[in-house]
């Protein structure tokens, strides 16, 4: 029974204070990252002169302020999106680190960070409902917790009268994204949420918190079953974004045609 107590109080103080880095696992005392792998985050003020403000990708060439040129041609399925970093280098071994290892407390620490930087990237702040994007259950059944749904706690407190709703759902049957090949990803679009019950978002505005957008297919699968729920504003609030979204732009809208 005392070992079992000190085996107990030794793991809440490991986790108090951690002995190593959470992210490259080189001894450090009191702290749950090292200097090497904590990522900046990048000078957010001012930065949607030089970007898209729906897509957030760079605003090349002439024309609308709020549509880049790729926008114009397929247009992104949500109203907004936004994210901090590109997904590559520290970012990335962070965010792997959170999901894959995995850990509550960096899941916690990228909510600070998007909470933080949220006033910069939407200033409005007027959603009714935040919703994060859920965790396969093998996922789930893995890391016993669901990131998305810890950064969202964290970014609802800048987000006066909004509340969180975990109605996403994934198909049970699926495997998770990171296991899936683009293209499985892509066929299965349709169907990889099921649609939430509409007298809950019929009429509301809804960010959805997502952490790394890759080929775009789960963003653009929740927007979709979002709106046909009635939603009159979807924006998505990601970590990270990758440049392969941009390539799969096209064939996602040839399977679900943006609002």
């Amino acid at each position: 029974m005392i070992h079992q107590l000190r085996r107990g109080v030794q793991g809440a103080l490991e986790v108090l204070f951690p002995k190593e880095c959470l992210v490259c696992l080189r001894g450090v005392r009191g702290i749950s990252l090292c200097s090497r792998c904590a990522p900046s985050i990048p000078a957010l003020s001012g930065i949607l002169s030089g970007r898209c403000v729906r897509c957030f990708g760079p605003h090349i060439g002439e024309g609308s302020l709020f549509d880049c040129e790729v926008c114009k041609t397929h247009p992104p399925h949500a109203d907004r999106i936004r994210y901090i970093w590109e997904y590559g280098g520290l970012p990335r071994d962070f965010i792997r680190a959170m999901k894959y290892r995995p850990s509550v407390k960096l899941a916690r620490l990228s909510g600070e960070w998007l909470a933080d930087s949220l006033y910069a990237l939407l200033p409005d702040r007027e959603w009714d409902l935040i919703m994060p994007i859920p965790s396969s259950p093998r996922a789930f059944q893995r890391r016993l917790f669901q990131p998305c749904m810890e950064i969202s706690r964290i970014v609802r407190r800048r987000v006066p009268g909004s509340r969180i709703s975990a109605l996403l759902r994934h198909d049970l049957q699926r495997l998770p994204q990171a296991l899936r090949t683009h293209d499985e990803r892509l066929q299965g679009l349709k169907t990889m949420f099921k649609e939430p019950k509409s007298h809950v978002v019929s009429g509301k505005r809804v960010l959805v918190i997502e952490d790394v957008i890759t080929t775009g297919a789960t963003v653009a699968a929740a927007v979709n079953v979002l709106r046909k729920a009635g939603a009159i504003q979807v924006d998505v609030l990601a970590l990270a974004q990758t440049p392969v979204w941009h390539r799969f732009r096209a064939r996602l809208n040839k399977i679900i045609t943006p609002n």
